[in-house]
């Protein structure tokens, strides 16, 4: 027989291909688990010196046991496989006690810590975090990565800007020894982005429900951590929300707004970390980097007001900031008309009077002029000149259905719906389609205000057939829509309105302090950030708000709540499943308040109490 048949009779290449097969599954393994998870380098040492070690072994027992039958060990064989086996218990020794090379530890060290950013990648640069689904339904969890691409890719596409997409930001994560996970931990983030290489990054939550989400996404300096731009899209079409913050936050990166410090500050925010006290002292101190501003800078004036802004009890601060703007820009409306926001929150009512009048002698446009003083005189609860103001605004653009919902709202925070209908009347025949399919939706809203939702169905419905009829098709959906939360309110095995359902969840759970950051994030899109009052959701708010202080033992709020849904729907509350317990939770209330009045200790309550 050939030596070729010999080594075809004993098996041999077939050997030699499992061999090698399983020898290149094992490394790819071996090489998975000490990239990810820490495992030595040697475990990879030793593993290739047993592979090269194995193939001599595996041919040695292939030609003497390949062929078929029942073959003996044979002496060659024996010692030929000890020796093997000598060398590869010996090399296993000198590989597994070795100190390491401190060349290869340092290179190790290196690749598996987060690298620090050895490249710059220029002011117009910006990292995307995963977005936080906060609407707490778990099968809108796709949401959250999902917005994420959606806006990693509008802003690449706009060809001015350089964009750190998730997943890089998830494999620095991973190089740092985290297991996978779908989203990056609060408190790294911004170091995550930073040594990304980005100079901003954009990091956001989506509220809401399928049917209405809105996106808030903020655009933070990494140098300082300050929130350069806070943008907010509303809607149910999640491409069309991508659109319109990427368009918006690409117009604040390549325009350069917020970025205009002269120099970076003299600490990093990564060293406040986990210090409260330290990053307030930390913040206080930007006040000093005004001095390496440009003298004639407003926009980065306006950025620091806005981050003000945001900061409870910084009015003053931001007082200052835009007194500097106008010993800059005497003439600017905007920062009278914000200097007047400032007082009314302050409750200097003599102080805002002469602020909304000289902002409304300064606004050159006569719409924004009417529009922004009604928004003012609004907030001072002098809601008969808001109407007027709102009113004139209208004059100068007539089909504005924005100024209507407001001027409706200004009626239904003065609790007064009957008044709310008879303004509306007067816009339901108007000329313009548009105006009058949203003067109903508003009188529907009237309607369901005091519980009158017989009245409000109907009205709901003439918004939608007006809307159809005229080729409306937002607003005909919006009186679809209005009608269907008025539906789910009513209907025992339905949710109630568009408030989160993780809030009843949370409630028999008696986990009372997540649910009141829900109920507050749906206050914040439903009823104080929203220009129309949506009737159901802001009663069902009360009633959450009920509950969740009752959890919390703030009685008093709790009265406030419940008394202020029972005043407007306490005749209907019975036909009201999910709220139909409102008056007993009441009565509860209010007599445990009575016998422990007397022993009660002071506790701060709600402020809207």
């Amino acid at each position: 027989m050939s030596w070729f048949e010999q080594l075809r009779e004993k098996h041999i290449f077939q050997t030699v291909f499992l061999y090698l097969g399983g020898a290149w599954a094992a490394m790819e393994a071996i090489g998975f688990f000490v990239d990810n998870y820490g495992w030595s380098r040697r475990v990879l040492d030793v593993a290739v010196l047993l592979i090269v070690l194995g193939v001599p072994a595996a041919l040695i027992i292939a030609w003497y046991h390949g062929e078929k039958g029942r073959q003996q060990v044979q002496k060659t064989e024996a010692s030929l496989l000890l020796t093997l086996a000598v060398l590869a218990a010996i090399g296993t020794f000198r590989l597994s006690t070795a100190a390491e090379d401190p060349a290869r530890q340092a290179n190790r060290a290196g690749t598996d810590a987060i690298p620090v950013a050895t490249v710059d990648l220029g002011e117009r640069s910006v990292a995307v975090l995963p977005f936080v689904n906060s609407t707490g339904v778990d099968s809108l969890d796709w949401l959250g990565p999902g917005m994420s691409d959606m806006l990693t890719t509008n802003l690449a596409q706009t060809g001015a800007l350089r964009v750190v997409s998730p997943q890089r930001l998830f494999e620095l994560l991973r190089q740092e020894g985290h297991a996978e996970t779908d989203q990056i931990p609060q408190e790294r983030a911004m170091e995550i982005a930073a040594r990304s290489g980005a100079r901003t990054m954009v990091h956001g939550s989506i509220l809401g429900t399928g049917e209405d989400l809105a996106l808030d996404a903020r655009l933070i300096d990494l140098r300082d951590g300050t929130i350069i731009a806070a943008e907010r899209a509303r809607g149910s079409d999640v491409f069309a929300l991508a659109d319109t913050v990427a368009e918006r936050l690409a117009g604040k990166l390549t325009s350069g707004q917020g970025l205009q410090l002269a120099a970076a500050p003299e600490k990093s925010p990564f060293e406040l970390t986990g210090d409260v006290r330290k990053l307030r002292e930390y913040q206080s101190g930007l006040r000093t980097a005004w001095s390496k501003l440009d003298g004639d800078s407003l926009d980065v004036r306006y950025h620091l007001v806005d981050m003000l802004e945001m900061m409870p009890g910084r009015e003053e601060e931001a007082r200052d900031a835009l007194e500097e703007i106008l010993a800059i820009a005497p003439g600017d409306a905007q920062a009278v008309g914000r200097l007047a926001r400032i007082a009314l929150l302050q409750g200097d009512t003599i102080a805002a009077d002469s602020l909304i009048e000289r902002y409304v002698s300064l606004e050159t446009d006569d719409f924004k002029a009417h529009a922004g003083a009604g928004r003012l005189l609004e907030q001072a609860a002098r809601f008969d000149e808001a109407r007027d103001a709102y009113r004139q605004a209208l004059q100068f653009d007539p089909g504005n259905t924005q100024i209507l919902d407001l001027l409706g709202r200004t009626y239904l925070r003065e609790n007064d719906p009957a008044g709310a209908r008879r303004e509306m009347q007067t816009f339901t025949s108007n000329a313009d389609p548009t105006l009058a399919t949203e003067a109903h939706l508003l009188t529907g809203d009237a309607w369901a205000w005091e519980g009158r939702f017989e009245e409000a169905f109907a009205s709901y419905g003439r918004a939608e057939a007006l809307g159809a009829r005229e080729a409306v098709p937002e607003l005909e959906a919006a009186g679809r829509e209005s009608a269907l939360w008025l539906d789910a309110l009513l209907d025992p095995t339905s949710g109630v309105s568009r408030i989160n359902s993780s809030v009843w969840t949370l409630l028999d759970l008696g986990r009372g302090e997540t649910a009141l950051n829900l109920v507050e994030a749906a206050d914040r899109l439903y009823v104080r950030d929203s220009d129309r009052l949506y009737p159901v959701e802001y009663h069902t708010i009360l009633y959450l708000k009920g509950r969740v202080y009752e959890l919390l033992d703030k009685p008093r709020a709790a009265m406030a709540a419940y008394g202020k849904l029972l005043k407007d729907w306490g005749d209907v509350i019975g036909d009201l499943p999910r709220l139909s317990d409102t008056p007993a939770r009441m009565s509860a209330v209010q007599s445990e308040w009575v016998e422990k009045g007397a022993t009660r200790p002071t506790r701060p309550e709600d402020p809207g109490s």
